[in-house]
């Protein structure tokens, strides 16, 4: 991977060439290896690198952009080069802003060398002690463990220049019998804090309860879901409801909607690349510091996140979350914290009559956006709860419900948050345990 002074060196390679325009240079260079496994052996082990350099340039209104993974002398001017050709047959934008000036940026500690260089061999015992209770219990065992490290930079013509460098780790397991399944994750920027043996003993048990599972009857139900179905909420909500041009373009759920109740008030919603638990860039796309933002606070909504263009639309400040420009889909927190309670996971089971445990979703997806309406199917442990107890493991439901309504009903959260990765990478969301009334399953699976 390249250090900082090889992407300075390399980015202002890329100004020179693009004298006489203004121009932006965004570079992004990682390391990367995965053993995968599955049935109980390693199935894949790979390790790569990858570096990308874009260029920008603007002028006289116009902009061209161009990218490249050769970063030779040769490379980086017929990349400029591309981009100055893509600008002289580009429409006039009237929306086009200046390049910011140099800024100031709060540093954040998240690359750690051994995460970086984890060896296959670490990482194949990890495996190896997933693997050996598996067997033990008659499961089969599946998942990856990752690791390595990535740096972005951002620099311009005007000064500008930031750069980030960020190890990552991620260990998961799927263990699976003939009629279940459990599963559990945790990623990390120092690979020493992923404790495997939690990791396996919670994906086994959540397994091992499932075995011979009943049905249930769609309908509604008291539901408690676990950190990373809570996150898969989040992920919509800041995919289309805390967009920023979705919101100043009145696509968005919130749109008119600011200094208005909108969830309940134990409900507050922060995106902050600077928590703890995040693995966020301290700056976005376009160099600008990323500041924490108040999404929702106590059950109000209080505005989105916006770039410099956004920004302007709704007349209010930027806050740092440009993706790479042109964007044409718009600004969006990629670092969403949901504040904590004061219940704990074993309190909100025991003080629930009758009602189910959901491990986690997949296969969500937005039905009617301007209600925040989902659809999607639970996975890898449904359990039913009766008298306190989780008494049995259930075949999976759809279900079909808002995200607003289900944040509308929170009767309890967890004082403990958990960290869940995000499929779009560079973040992460922050989330406690929460324990919903009148949530809606609309149809049974047959497994």
């Amino acid at each position: 991977m390249y250090d900082r002074t090889q992407l300075k060196e390399s980015a202002q390679r890329a100004l020179d060439y693009a004298r006489g325009f203004d121009a932006e240079v965004i570079l992004s260079t990682e390391d990367k290896a995965l053993t995968r496994y599955g049935e109980n052996v390693i199935t894949q082990n790979i390790a790569g690198s990858e570096i990308r350099l874009s260029v920008r340039l603007l002028k006289d209104g116009r902009m061209g952009k161009a990218s490249t993974s050769n970063l030779t002398d040769a490379g980086i001017k017929r990349c400029v080069e591309t981009a100055r050709e893509a600008l002289k047959v580009a429409e006039p934008d009237a929306a086009l802003l200046p390049l910011p000036e140099p800024q100031s940026y709060r540093e954040k500690g998240s690359y750690h060398r051994v995460t970086h260089g984890l060896s296959p061999e670490a990482r194949a015992d990890g495996v190896a002690r997933a693997v050996e209770v598996c067997r033990k219990e008659g499961l089969q065992g599946a998942g990856i463990f990752s690791s390595g490290a990535r740096a972005v930079a951002v620099a311009n013509s005007r000064g500008l220049w930031a750069c980030h460098q960020m190890s990552r780790a991620t260990f998961s397991l799927s263990a699976m019998s003939d009629d279940s399944s459990g599963w559990a994750e945790e990623s990390d920027c120092d690979s020493d804090r992923i404790d495997i043996d939690r990791i396996v003993d919670r994906a086994v048990r959540i397994a091992l309860d499932g075995r011979e599972p009943g049905e249930i009857e769609p309908g509604s139900y008291t539901v408690i879901f676990e950190p990373a179905a809570v996150a898969d909420f989040m992920l919509f909500l800041g995919w289309d409801a805390f967009n920023g041009l979705a919101f100043v373009e009145g696509r968005s759920c919130f749109s008119g909607k600011v200094g208005r109740k909108v969830v309940g008030d134990n409900i507050t919603i922060v995106d902050d690349a600077f928590h703890p638990l995040t693995p966020g860039l301290p700056f976005d796309f376009e160099g600008l510091p990323r500041r924490p933002v108040t999404l929702i606070e106590n059950g109000v909504f209080l505005g989105t996140v916006h770039d410099r263009r956004t920004a302007r639309k709704a007349g209010v400040e930027q806050t740092g979350h440009a993706l790479p420009q042109p964007d044409y889909y718009g600004p969006m927190p990629l670092n969403i914290i949901v504040s904590p309670g004061v219940s704990s996971r074993e309190e909100m089971i025991a003080e629930t009559d009758r009602g189910l445990l959901v491990t986690r979703l997949h296969y969500t997806n937005i039905i009617d956006p301007m209600k925040m309406t989902l659809t999607g199917m639970t996975r890898d442990g449904l359990f039913l709860i009766e008298g306190g107890r989780v008494v049995k493991g259930l075949k999976n439901m759809r279900f079909t419900d808002s995200v607003l309504h289900v944040l509308s009903n929170v009767v309890a959260l967890s004082k403990d948050l958990y960290k869940n990765e995000t499929f779009w990478g560079g973040g992460g969301t922050v989330a406690p345990v929460i324990k919903v009334e009148d949530f809606h399953f609309t149809s049974r699976t047959e497994n």
